[in-house]
């Protein structure tokens, strides 16, 4: 909130002054050294101001692409939560797991590790599973929203809508396409018996080439 208010002073001062040196430089020709001030001061409200937006456009161009990077992958959470659930993961007490999963989960619904966390220790075909299925396809890991896909399908018959990630989809995509049946084996013939081969007489040999020819053949 802070940042955001930051942001909208800089830029308007940044207007305001750049503004009012443009004008009076048109206007009161004889105070260039006042307009120069003004312009210093609008050019280094301009760079305080761009310090302010630079991680916004940052994130507009560099999201789509270091999106599954970064917002895809499980995060280290390392809240008292999720500490006492991976515990609990381990003794193989699974319910207490999803219970305290469901609870941090609704603490800090934007953070994606207790969601895939509970979605591996709750019930198959539970209530709390297709809740944790369905927050799990919400974040950007494709191996994550690809198993949350198949388990609202298949064990809750449910389709979820497309992803806001294009990559998602796609992998959905590929991973939904029947493979290729496998290709027949074509029977090869039997090749026939080699010709044997015939003498031509037309063909003028030296003397006795007859008797050779037929004595090899």
């Amino acid at each position: 909130m802070i940042l955001l208010l930051l942001r909208i002073f800089l830029t308007g001062a940044f207007f305001y002054f750049l503004r009012l040196a443009a004008s009076e430089a048109s206007t009161n020709l004889e105070q260039d050294v006042v307009n120069a001030g003004r312009f210093a001061l609008a050019i280094s409200l301009g760079f305080a101001a761009a310090v302010t937006w630079a991680p916004v456009f940052g994130q507009t161009i560099a999201g789509p692409v270091t999106g599954l990077m970064t917002d895809g992958s499980v995060s280290e959470d390392n809240s008292w939560f999720i500490r006492l659930a991976k515990r609990c993961e381990a003794r193989g007490r699974r319910g207490l797991t999803a219970f305290l999963c469901f609870i941090e989960g609704v603490r800090r619904p934007n953070l994606p590790a207790a969601f895939v966390l509970g979605l591996h220790n709750a019930r198959p075909g539970s209530w709390l599973e297709k809740v944790f299925a369905r927050e799990v396809w919400q974040f950007n890991s494709v191996i994550n929203a690809l198993e949350a896909h198949k388990i609202l399908a298949l064990r809750h018959d449910e389709r979820p809508q497309l992803h806001p990630v294009p990559e998602v989809n796609l992998a959905l995509l590929a991973n939904l396409r029947e493979p290729h049946p496998e290709p027949e084996i074509l029977p090869v013939p039997v090749a026939p018996p080699r010709p044997q081969l015939q003498r031509n007489h037309r063909i003028r040999l030296f003397a006795g080439a007859d008797s050779c020819v037929e004595g090899d053949v």
